[in-house]
């Protein structure tokens, strides 16, 4: 339970990084308030869904590759602590350029960092995984660690463990503004309401995704709302493409695929950067994008290119010009703190994340550095 006495702190916004870092804060003794503006796990959301790739491959960003294995720790002791499977290994198979300066670089970080990861020649893809056809593809790597996580379950899995902390969660709650208090000191943050309600908390924490710069409308943020989706097909053999015969795959770090889940569905998307929308704004699917993943299907999977669609699932992203994470105090005071600019690469790293930008808001020092993720790289 909550420690009586402990700093207050709000926190805007339930997806993964919001629950997350109400679940860390309330475990370092703060009495926690969780604002979410829909309902956890909601479908118009960053957060939702059945999947989400964990993958240590992140060209030459050492830090990123270091964190994906820490957060593997974390994913997996929360797990354990709630019961639930949030975590299937697969493998990942990476389809790239020698001089794309992503895959070859990555391959090298993963070596040093002891990952028993391999380079593949066309010839060996296709005896191991006959599935592809890789023949356009001349730096391919294969990983053994890493695979997918249940989305909504790791979601609800946090959920779970901040409320056996002590920790209020008010569903329906949509923030219209957070401001510090005090100037440039450290005197917490005032965050108002929909309704007309003003709440203060020592600490302040905003996680409010694609919303961010709804909720914080003085601050120009470099983050804007990007519209993706994924596909589900049906029709794939259980036995080429189930877990254990078909691995996570990222192809230039254009499209991405995953095993069968659910129902039988193959979920395959692009990865390339959507149009900006508003976030209050629902969109309709595009079926152009569709077709592009058609058209990727036919050249490298095509015993599945023709599937029949069973769903296009719509999400957003909080993208930063460098595609960059956002952890900082907020520059008119330290009451507030920022987490933002995931870029549709933050879920994986999200149980790390809270406890990061908790110990940004308690003063503590984080785990991992966060120079690079510093608000003074861009200029406001």
């Amino acid at each position: 339970m909550t420690q009586s006495g402990g700093p207050t702190a709000i926190v805007v916004g339930g997806g993964v990084i919001g629950v997350a870092t109400a679940c860390a804060l309330a475990g370092r003794g703060a009495r926690v308030t969780l604002l979410e503006r829909f309902t956890l796990a909601h479908a118009w959301a960053s957060s939702h869904g059945m999947t989400r790739a964990i993958r240590h491959e992140y060209g030459p960003q050492v830090i990123y590759t270091r964190m994906v294995a820490r957060s593997l720790v974390l994913w997996e002791a929360l797990a354990r602590e709630t019961g639930r499977q949030l975590y299937r290994e697969t493998g990942v198979l990476t389809l790239g350029h020698a001089d794309d300066g992503h895959t070859l670089p990555g391959y090298e970080v993963m070596r040093a960092e002891g990952l028993p990861v391999e380079r593949l020649t066309a010839q060996q893809c296709r005896a191991r995984f006959p599935q592809f056809i890789p023949d356009e593809y001349d730096a391919i790597t294969w990983n053994p660690r890493g695979g997918m996580l249940f989305a909504s379950e790791c979601v609800l899995a946090l959920a779970d463990r901040f409320r056996v902390r002590g920790g209020e969660l008010r569903e329906g709650a949509r923030v219209l503004r957070v401001e510090p208090l005090g100037g440039s000191g450290d005197s917490g943050g005032r965050v108002t309401l929909e309704d007309g309600t003003t709440l203060t908390a020592d600490r302040v924490v905003v996680t409010s995704g694609p919303w961010v710069r709804d909720v914080l409308p003085d601050l120009a943020l470099p983050v804007r709302a990007t519209r993706q989706q994924v596909s589900y097909f049906l029709g794939a053999d259980p036995q080429r493409y189930g877990v254990g015969a078909f691995p996570v795959f990222l192809a230039e770090m254009e499209c991405y695929g995953f095993p069968l889940v659910g129902p039988n569905w193959l979920k395959v998307a692009s990865h390339v950067i959507g149009a900006e929308v508003n976030p209050n704004i629902p969109y309709a699917p595009d079926t152009q994008e569709v077709a592009y993943v058609r058209d990727f299907l036919r050249r490298v999977l095509p015993e599945v290119a023709d599937g029949e669609l069973a769903l296009v699932d719509r999400c957003m992203y909080d993208m930063t010009p460098d595609e960059d994470f956002i952890l900082d105090r907020h520059p008119g005071g330290a009451g507030v703190v920022i987490g933002s600019g995931f870029s549709g690469h933050g879920f994986k790293f999200g149980v790390l994340i809270g406890d990061l930008l908790a110990s940004l808001a308690l003063g503590e020092q984080p785990e991992f550095p966060l120079d690079s993720f510093r608000l003074s790289r861009f200029s406001l």
